[in-house]
């Protein structure tokens, strides 16, 4: 007697990208290339203020790192500053941002953390378009993801769409002429 076989799997029709889902990775590549231009600019202008201040952590924070004579030169430990060191480097960094071309809405705004939040809302924005597909309605609920998942979607979801949009030059002018 011959081995039953199994009925034949219907085959999965290709990714197909919503215009929403289109237009959410331009927009996330648009943010990703305006952090990638920020980014060295506001890190060299950073480190170069740290470096030539040398600030000590502020004595409120000192305890917790038991010294006094701890410096600050990574601008990811510019929190640790006392308010005077504060106001001076970011009157400081206002300073060179204004010198390097750099523009925000607010003074007061660092030009690579604007950056980064544009980046985070494009990224929210292709998770929420991402979430249209039926099984993947979860990425539109915020903390569904670890931000290793969070990395992990954001890429297989730029890898299915990519082929269908516009190529750079044709996203900048749409952008210019519209």
């Amino acid at each position: 007697m011959p081995a039953p076989t199994a009925a034949p799997q219907p085959t999965p029709a290709p990714f197909k990208a919503t215009p929403g889902q289109i237009k959410a990775a331009e927009l996330l590549y648009l943010a990703m290339a305006q952090e990638q231009l920020v980014r060295p600019v506001v890190e060299a202008y950073e480190t170069a203020i740290l470096a030539r201040h040398q600030f000590s952590v502020a004595p409120e924070w000192a305890e917790r790192y038991d010294s006094t004579s701890l410096l600050i030169l990574d601008r990811k430990r510019s929190y640790l500053l006392s308010d005077a060191d504060a106001e001076v480097f970011y009157r400081e960094c206002r300073e060179a941002r204004e010198a390097s071309g750099l523009t925000v809405e607010s003074p007061g705004f660092c030009p690579l953390c604007v950056a980064e939040n544009l980046k985070i809302q494009a990224e929210n924005a292709l998770l929420s378009a991402m979430a249209e597909v039926q099984g993947l309605e979860a990425f539109a609920r915020p903390c569904a993801l670890t931000l290793e998942q969070r990395a992990q979607v954001i890429d297989l979801s730029l890898r299915l769409i990519t082929p269908s949009i516009r190529n750079g030059a044709e996203i900048l002018h749409h952008l210019v002429h519209a």
